[in-house]
């Protein structure tokens, strides 16, 4: 009998070079402080942190609080999801690169952006939890399609990236960089949008999407499937 055809498999994808990396650790770090200040004091990407202030809330009998980090937790998961199955592909999905999950993180910013400036900065806490999904969505979608292509580095969240910098300083005597600059460039998301919030405020969220809107633009072309291999045996 004749051999059926396999299915198509999916090269790997490059990740994010230089520029993109660096235009996406800015974003999350926009995007942390944006979510901070704005949605109810909860990062977007650390999940960490969320996590322990989530088991905070629950011991202290908050459930506003457990609620909101609850949704924070439940959107970066939804958006890591997205962002990877975009980018990684699986069975008959095309695999499409980072550009893929950016692509999806693109859209849920702008999204956010449209709806801060249409509610004027001043949506009510039912908007506020919905902006803030949104947003952790955006996060997970930034990371999943950087680890979907085999990057190591992390741009949403810098745990990792901190001890390891450490540890390559410490056992081999050498400054890691770009892990350094991953840090400064993260606090100065931050602080780009602290400063937005207090003085321009329906502008908030504005610099997030900007700066990934950029950074999709850096990323390459988008990745095409890889040919069949219907021939092998």
């Amino acid at each position: 009998m004749p051999q059926r055809p396999r299915l198509l498999r999916h090269a790997r994808r490059p990740g994010p070079g230089a520029a993109t990396h660096g235009l996406l650790v800015l974003a999350a770090g926009g995007a942390n402080a944006f979510g901070f200040l704005a949605l109810g004091g909860v990062f977007t990407s650390v999940v960490t942190a969320n996590a322990a202030v989530l088991g905070l809330s629950l011991g202290g009998a908050d459930p506003g609080a457990a609620r909101l980090v609850a949704l924070a937790l439940l959107g970066y998961g939804a958006g890591a999801a997205a962002g990877s199955l975009a980018a990684g592909g699986r069975g008959r999905v095309p695999a499409l690169g980072v550009r893929g999950g950016l692509l999806l993180e693109t859209l849920a910013l702008w999204l956010v952006s449209a709806a801060w400036l249409y509610w004027d900065g001043a949506p009510d806490p039912t908007r506020r939890a919905m902006l803030l999904f949104l947003t952790a969505v955006a996060m997970g979608c930034q990371n999943g399609s950087v680890r979907a292509t085999g990057s190591e580095a992390t741009t949403a969240y810098l745990t990792g990236t901190v001890t390891s910098a450490i540890a390559v300083l410490v056992t081999q005597g050498r400054l890691a960089r770009r892990s350094v600059g991953s840090v400064l460039l993260f606090i100065a998301g931050a602080a780009a949008v602290g400063a937005a919030f207090r003085w321009l405020h329906p502008a908030a969220p504005l610099l997030p999407a900007l700066l990934v809107t950029a950074a999709l633009r850096t990323a390459g072309p988008a990745a095409r499937r890889a040919a069949p291999d219907a021939h092998r045996r």
